[in-house]
Formats: structure tokens, sequence, C-alpha cells
């Protein structure tokens, strides 16, 4: 009997260590505990690199993302496209609307017929919150960021992650200064126009286009600038009214037309003319140059936000693109290819046109989820000046 209690003994002992050593290394639990200032976390890191992991091994069986988007021009998409696919092996499916007007009505029409293809929005404040998010159509994006170089505040702008609404809903990506007043510099000499009112000179009578200010874009801007910013609504009815009846302006709708119609020299002046596209002539050498007003600029994110839909088909692509478009790779080539400078601090602005980086000492005027809210309401009455300007 004695000589079986030594073997029984050491399989106990045995058991208890195994079981000690098996609890010493049980992971930790990574759910909501913080962690300590200043010291490493290592189960921390090992969350988001296994949440990266999953996601990046969904994505792949995805294979691809949808993005409805605005206003990105496809040098842009053509850009992202190709730097992602090359990152990551995931393609980029990207469906471009003339106006956030259009995608929202795509969307919607798809919703009713309970079809979920679009993964993520890409498209200027306004069509984003004025529209999506008040139709209950945004999803959250918090749970969508992983990277801890995308979650870090001190790599955006004011130490602070660029949510453009107070639910966190949307994401802002580029700054945007607006110059609303573009030029053909063979028709106008620089310095001749200063302010809004100086385009009201007889001299420039049936040489002004402007972008319709009637509908969501850039005109939608002008407006909201006009009227929040600078003057009251009387002001900028009677501008409006002069506009139409005494400088005969043509409204365009066309963002390219309406800028090409200045770089070619059909107009003299382009007013609220949409910066990425017109951008685009810059860069070709087109004679245009924009007027840096003196009485202060708008800032918004442009077409530069990003959103959710609730319902999404492809999450996990969705959640790789969305890090990426966010990391430092990611807006650097959305910027260069934008033509803007990205929130993000360390995106370098080599190779941007000066003119839309906020001038030393320019007074600015940033955009607001409150703003964006009103918008309608300005929108309503530019609507109402021109159908009476015009009778």
């Amino acid at each position: 009997m004695r000589k079986l209690q030594w073997p029984i003994t050491c399989l106990l002992l045995s058991g208890l260590v195994l079981t000690a050593c098996a609890r010493a290394v049980e992971p930790p639990s990574t759910g909501t505990e913080r962690p300590v200032t200043g010291a490493r976390v290592p189960e921390q890191k090992a969350g988001w690199q296994q949440k990266w992991e999953t996601a990046l091994a969904g994505a792949r069986k995805e294979s691809m993302v949808t993005v409805y988007n605005t206003a990105w021009p496809p040098e842009l998409r053509v850009a992202l496209t190709s730097a992602f696919k090359e990152k990551h092996g995931i393609d980029v499916q990207f469906v471009p609307f003339a106006r956030g007007e259009e995608l929202v009505v795509r969307f919607e029409a798809e919703k009713r017929a309970n079809l979920h293809l679009a993964d993520a929005f890409g498209a200027g404040a306004t069509s984003i919150l004025g529209t999506l998010k008040t139709n209950d159509n945004l999803g959250p994006i918090e749970p969508f960021l992983i990277l801890p170089e995308v979650m870090d505040a001190n790599m955006w702008n004011g130490a602070r992650f660029p949510f453009v609404d107070r639910d966190k809903l949307a994401i802002g990506m580029a700054v945007s200064v607006n110059r609303y007043i573009l030029y053909n510099t063979d028709l106008v000499r620089d310095g001749e126009i200063a302010t809004f009112k100086d385009v009201l000179r007889p001299q420039y009578r049936g040489k002004i286009t402007i972008n319709d200010p009637t509908v969501t874009g850039a005109g939608q801007g002008f407006v909201n600038h006009l009227i929040h910013d600078l003057w009251n609504f009387e002001e900028f009815k009677d501008f409006l009214r002069q506009l139409i009846r005494q400088q005969e302006v043509v409204i365009q709708r066309d963002n390219r037309l309406h800028a090409e119609s200045v770089a070619r020299g059909k107009f003299a002046i382009g007013l609220a003319p949409h910066l990425p596209t017109t951008l685009g002539f810059m860069n070709m050498g087109a004679p245009v140059k924009f007027v840096i007003n003196k009485e202060g600029s708008f800032v918004t994110y442009g077409s530069g936000v990003i959103a959710v839909p609730k319902k999404l088909a492809h999450p996990n692509a969705t959640a790789v693109f969305i890090n990426w478009l966010l990391s430092r790779d990611g807006q650097t080539a959305f910027s260069r290819a934008f033509g803007l400078p990205s929130v993000r601090t360390d995106v370098p602005t080599d190779g941007l046109q000066p003119v839309f980086i906020p001038q030393q000492g320019e007074k600015l005027f940033w955009l607001t989820e409150e703003r964006v809210v009103l918008m309608d309401e300005w929108l309503g009455i530019a609507k109402k000046v021109v159908e009476e300007a015009g009778k």
C-alpha cells in the first residue's frame, strides 16, 4: 500500500502545479479595464491586434467594399483604389453621384427594397449630416476604428478626433478653406476683386456664372457663408437679386462645366466653384485664380467626410478600408489626389495649392452641425429669390 502512496501523491502535486500554471498564463480580460497611464499594457495591444487580424481575414473573404460618394473626382477614386488594393489586396468599388441629393434618393430606394449595397458614404457634411443623418440612415462608425494610429487624438488637428457631429456618426478628413470667387486672369486683373460686392460692378455684367445656390453643394455653402457669417437674410437677398437682374448671372449645376467655362474664358468670374474640380484645371495650367476675400473664409471638410449606413454587405472590408483611409498612408494618398490638406497633422502639404491652405491672419468661419441643420432653410430662401428675380 505504501508503494502506491508516493505515485498518487506525485500525481496530485503535478495536477496542482499544472492548474496553477494554467491560471498564471490565462489572458486577462480586454473588456472595460482602463490602462494605467505611463505603463505598458501588452494585453491591450494584443486586443487591437487580434481585432485587426480578424477584420483582415474577414475582409479578404468579402474581397470588396462599396463606397457611395459625391464630388470625389476620378483621379481621387483611381488613387485610392490602386493604393488600397496594393496594400491589402481588396477592391474598392466607388459609386459616384453628381449631388448629395442623388445619392440619398438612390440609397433610400435601395433601403425600401431591402437592398444593402453601400458600405460607406464619402461626401460633404451637408449631404451626410443634413440628409442621411436626419433621415436616420447612418450607423455608428466608432466600432470600425481599430488601429492605434487612427484612434490617437494627437494625430489630428487640434488634438481631437475629427468627428463632425455630436453623435460621432461622421468623420471629417479634409481641411477645405472655401474660396467662392474664381476669376480668369486673362479677363480680370489680380487685386481687382477683393470682396463679394465687387462682382456687382458694371464691367462684369453678363460675365459671371454661379454654381446653383438652390441645391446642395458648393452653391449651398456660398449661401450659408453669406447669410450666417457675413450678412443677414435681407442683405443676401438683395445681393442675389442684383446678380440675377443687374449682372445677368448664369446659373449652372454641373461642377465641371461651371469651372471649365471660367477656365476657357466664356465667363470672367465663377461664383461658388467646386474646389477639387477647379483644382484639376489649375493643375493643367488654366488661367484661373481664387480671390482671398477680405471678409474672411468659410472652412469645411469639403467632400471629405466619411460615414457608414446601419446595414452593410461587407463589414470587415469596410473596417479595413476606413482604418487605412484614416491612417497616415491613406490620408497622404487622399490629400494628394484630392488637392486639400488632411486633418491629420502628420500628412505632408507639399505640392498642394497654397490658396487652399489657410493664410496667415485670415479670418475663418468653421462649419458646425448646427449650421448644417439650418442649411435647408437658407436654401429655401435662395430658391425663392431666384424664382422671383427670374420672372
